[in-house]
C-alpha cells in the first residue's frame, strides 16, 4: 500500500456469488448498502480526497482556471418563439440555478415565469417546460431524487395555475395539440417496478383547474418517451427509444395502432402532413431521409419516398421550420446543418463558427435546432469555445449571435490524426493544443465516450478540456467505436459481446500518441463520464503501464452485480453491454468489468473516482467498491481517491459545485501528469500564431501517420 496515503481501514468480508455461471467471492459487497458503517467509511474517504486535491501546489491555479473556463453546453437553451412570445431559460447573472423568462424579443428583458431556486431550493432537480402553440399557457415539470415531482400548467400572463398536478407523478414530457387547449403527457415514474410509462391526453375546459383526462390505451410495458403531433392536429405518434411504435388518428375514434413495429433500424423525425419524415439507418448505417405514409402502419416500403440518399456524413435528425426542414448531420465528427425542402431538395447550409456541436436544449428531441419564427435557434460550442446562443434567419440567410461565449481559447489549434485499431480499422481522433506538436512529449489527457450510439462531438460539455489546453496541456478527443459519430456500424462494432473493441480503440490511440512522441506514458491520462467512465477504469486495469492517471466520473464499474440496480440495468447495462444473467454475455462482461479485473501487486496508475451520492443511473457504490479494491491491490505510491458529492447523474446543487468538481479534477491531472502552466504567448508570438492560423484552411489540419 502506498506509504504516503493513510487510507481509511476497509474490512474485507468475502461473500460468494454466482452470476451468469461465473463464481466469485466479493470482499467489498458490504459497501453496496448505504448503511451507517458504509457512509462513515465514505465520508472518511471523501475528506481524504478533498484534503489531498485542495492541498497541493496546483490547487490555486486549478481553481482560478476552472472559474474562468467553467461552462456547459447542456446548461444552455436557445430562445423559442410561441405565438408572439419568446421563452428563454437561462441562469441570470449572479444566479445559481436556471430561470424561465418570457419576453417580446429573443434576448429582451422580460417577465420571470419560473425560478428553479424557488421550486427546488437544493438544486437537485430537472426543470422541463413546454408552452402552448399560442404561448398563452405553460406546462412545466420539476422532478429530482430529493423531492416529490411537481407538475403545473400556468397562464403565462398571470402565472395563475390552470392545471395543478396530475393523477400520477414522475418526470413529465408534454406535447401540445395545435388548439392550445389539449396536450399529451408522458409520465415516467422511476419507482415503478415494471419500468413502464403512462400516457395521458389532457383537455383544459374553461379556467377549471380540474381538466378532463383520458388515459391512452398503450401497452403497459411500452416505454414511451414522447408524443409528436402534426401541425394540423390529426396524427399523433408515440415514440419509444429508437422510433415511433404507435400511431393514432385523432379525428377518429380508433385508438393507437402499431407503426413501424416490424421494421429494423432507428427512425428520428417529425410528422409533416400525412407522412412521417425521418432520418433512419434502415438499409444504410450512415442514414438517409425518408417520408413514410402514416396510413398503413409504415410497413409497405414501396410507398416510402427517399428524400435524401445516404452520403459520406452521418444523418442525425430533421426538424420542421416553416415550409422547410433542417437536416442535422455529423460531418467529420462535428455538427453540420443543412436546409432542405419537403421534397428533399437542397436549400443551402446554415453556417457555423467552427467545427463543433449544435444543441437544442434539454427536453428538445426533434432535432438539433429549435423553431424560432422565420428561422431557427440553437446553442453552439466547440472544445475551446464556450456555448453561445445563435439564431439563423431564413429570409436573409444570416446567422446572428444572441449571446457571447463565456470563454474562448483563442490561440488553440485542432489537428486530426488516425490510429489503427486492433483489427486494423482507422480510429480518428482530434488533438487540441496551443502552439505546435513535435516539441517533445507533453502532458496529455484523452476524453471519449464510445457507447449507446451517442455521437461524441467536439462540444464544450465542461470547462476541463479548454482549461487544460489553456494551461499548456494537450487534449485528445477520441472517436471510439460504440459511439454514433460515424454511423450505426461504428456503434455495432463495439456493443454487447464486442464491447472490448471500445477499449482496444482507446489503447490504440494512446499507443499512437506515445509512438508519435507527442506524449509519454508518464504524462498520459484518460477521463470519462457515465458509461464513458468505463474507459478510464478499464484503461487502469487492462493497460496500467500505458496510462499515468485516470479520472472516472459517475461510473458504473461492477458490471455483474449492477443488476441489483433496476435503473442502471435499464438505462446503461442491458442497452449496451448485455445481460449479466446470460452466461455468454456474462463471460464477455466479466473479462473487462473493472472491479472484477483488479489484481493484487499490480502497479496501477493514479485513479480518481468521482461519484454522485443521489445518482440513480450510476450509484456511488460502484466507486466505493472500486476504490477499496484498488487501494488494497496497488503496488505503486500513486493515489487511489474516492470523491462522493451531493449530486445526481446530471445534477449538481449549484454551478459553484461544478466549478469545484472541475477544479479538483484539473488539480489531480496537473499533479499526476506534471503539467506546469505554460508562459502566456508574447505579443509577437501571438501575432505570428494568428497569421499562421489565417493561412490554414478553415477547420482542422491533418497530422501524418507515424513512421513504422
Amino acid at each position: 500500500m502506498p506509504d504516503r496515503f493513510d487510507y481509511p481501514l476497509t474490512p474485507r468480508r468475502p461473500r460468494p456469488n454466482q452470476i451468469g455461471g461465473i463464481d466469485f467471492d466479493d470482499p467489498y459487497q458490504w459497501l453496496e448498502a448505504d448503511s451507517p458503517e458504509t457512509l462513515a467509511w465514505q465520508w472518511a474517504q471523501d475528506r481524504l480526497t478533498e484534503r489531498h486535491l485542495r492541498g497541493g501546489p496546483a490547487w490555486e491555479t486549478a481553481l482560478a482556471t476552472a472559474r474562468r473556463f467553467h461552462a456547459s453546453t447542456l446548461d444552455h437553451h436557445p430562445p423559442e418563439l410561441y405565438g408572439r412570445w419568446w421563452f428563454r431559460e437561462h441562469v441570470p447573472p449572479g444566479g445559481r440555478l436556471p430561470v424561465l423568462d418570457v419576453a417580446e424579443t429573443p434576448t429582451g428583458r422580460g417577465r420571470r415565469l419560473l425560478d428553479l431556486a424557488d421550486l427546488a431550493p437544493d438544486g437537485l432537480a430537472t426543470l422541463l417546460w413546454q408552452p402552448s402553440p399560442n404561448g398563452r399557457l405553460l406546462a412545466y415539470n420539476v422532478a429530482g431524487p430529493t423531492m416529490a415531482p411537481v407538475f403545473q400548467v400556468i397562464d403565462s400572463s398571470t402565472r395563475e395555475p390552470v392545471v395543478n398536478g396530475l393523477p400520477h407523478t414522475g418526470h413529465c414530457r408534454v406535447t401540445w395539440l395545435p388548439d392550445s387547449r389539449r396536450f399529451f403527457v408522458v409520465i415516467v415514474d422511476p419507482t415503478r417496478p415494471d419500468g413502464g410509462t403512462r400516457v395521458l391526453l389532457v383537455r383544459i375546459t374553461g379556467n377549471c383547474a380540474r381538466p378532463e383526462i383520458e388515459p391512452q390505451a398503450l401497452p403497459p410495458t411500452f416505454a414511451a418517451r414522447r408524443i409528436t403531433v402534426c401541425q394540423d392536429g390529426r396524427w399523433a405518434l408515440a415514440h419509444g427509444p429508437s422510433r415511433p411504435y404507435f400511431q393514432r388518428d385523432l379525428r377518429s375514434s380508433v385508438s393507437w395502432r402499431p407503426f413501424l413495429r416490424a421494421v429494423p433500424g432507428a427512425f428520428r423525425g417529425t410528422v409533416v402532413g400525412e407522412e412521417f419524415v425521418a432520418v433512419t439507418d434502415d438499409r444504410h448505417p450512415r442514414g438517409r431521409v425518408v417520408a413514410i405514409p402514416l396510413q398503413g402502419g409504415g410497413l409497405d416500403r414501396r410507398r416510402w419516398r427517399e428524400l435524401v440518399p445516404p452520403g459520406e456524413s452521418v444523418l442525425f435528425s430533421v426538424t420542421t421550420i416553416g415550409p422547410e426542414l433542417v437536416l442535422a448531420e455529423h460531418a467529420d465528427g462535428a455538427t453540420r446543418l443543412r436546409r432542405i425542402g419537403l421534397d428533399g431538395s437542397a436549400r443551402g447550409e446554415i453556417p457555423l463558427p467552427e467545427p463543433g456541436m449544435a444543441w437544442p436544449g434539454i427536453g428538445r428531441e426533434n432535432g438539433l435546432v429549435a423553431p424560432a419564427g422565420a428561422g431557427c435557434s440553437f446553442v453552439f460550442s466547440s472544445l475551446t469555445r464556450a456555448p453561445a446562443v445563435y439564431r439563423y434567419d431564413y429570409p436573409t440567410s444570416a446567422l446572428h449571435r444572441l449571446t457571447r461565449p463565456h470563454a474562448v481559447v483563442d490561440d488553440a489549434r485542432v489537428i486530426t490524426a488516425t490510429a489503427r485499431g486492433a483489427d486494423g480499422t482507422p480510429i480518428p481522433y482530434k488533438v487540441v493544443l496551443r502552439g505546435e506538436l513535435g516539441r517533445g512529449p507533453l502532458p496529455t489527457i484523452i476524453g471519449g465516450y464510445g457507447a449507446l450510439n451517442i455521437a461524441w462531438l467536439p462540444a464544450y460539455l465542461s470547462g476541463l478540456p479548454a482549461a487544460w489546453v489553456h494551461l499548456g496541456g494537450v487534449y485528445v478527443h477520441a472517436h471510439l467505436r460504440g459511439g454514433g459519430e460515424y454511423g450505426a456500424d461504428w456503434w455495432r462494432a463495439a456493443r454487447r459481446r464486442t464491447k472490448q473493441t471500445t477499449f482496444d480503440d482507446l489503447h490504440a490511440i494512446a499507443t499512437d500518441l506515445v509512438q508519435r512522441g507527442w506524449t509519454s506514458t508518464d504524462q498520459l491520462g484518460v477521463v470519462g463520464t457515465s458509461l464513458g467512465a468505463l474507459s478510464p477504469a478499464v484503461a487502469a486495469t487492462q493497460r496500467p503501464g500505458l496510462y499515468r492517471a485516470c479520472v472516472a466520473t459517475l461510473p458504473v464499474l461492477d458490471l455483474l452485480r449492477c443488476r441489483e440496480d433496476r435503473v442502471t440495468m435499464a438505462d446503461v447495462v442491458t442497452a449496451d453491454l448485455g445481460d449479466p444473467d446470460n452466461p455468454e454475455d456474462a463471460a464477455a462482461i466479466h473479462a473487462y468489468s473493472p472491479y472484477h479485473q483488479v489484481r493484487p501487486g499490480v502497479h496501477y496508475p493514479a485513479v480518481l473516482l468521482d461519484c454522485g451520492a443521489v445518482d440513480r443511473s450510476c450509484p456511488a457504490w460502484h466507486g466505493r467498491k472500486m476504490a477499496a479494491a484498488l487501494q488494497h491491490a496497488t503496488a505503486t505510491r500513486h493515489p487511489v481517491l474516492l470523491r462522493v458529492r451531493q449530486a445526481g447523474h446530471t445534477l449538481e446543487t449549484t454551478p459553484e459545485d461544478r466549478v469545484f468538481r472541475e477544479a479538483e479534477q484539473l488539480a489531480f491531472l496537473m499533479t499526476e501528469l506534471g503539467l506546469r502552466p505554460s508562459t502566456p504567448l508574447s505579443e509577437p508570438r501571438r501575432r505570428a500564431a494568428a497569421r499562421s492560423a489565417r493561412r490554414r484552411p478553415r477547420g482542422s489540419t491533418t497530422a501524418p501517420a507515424p513512421s513504422p
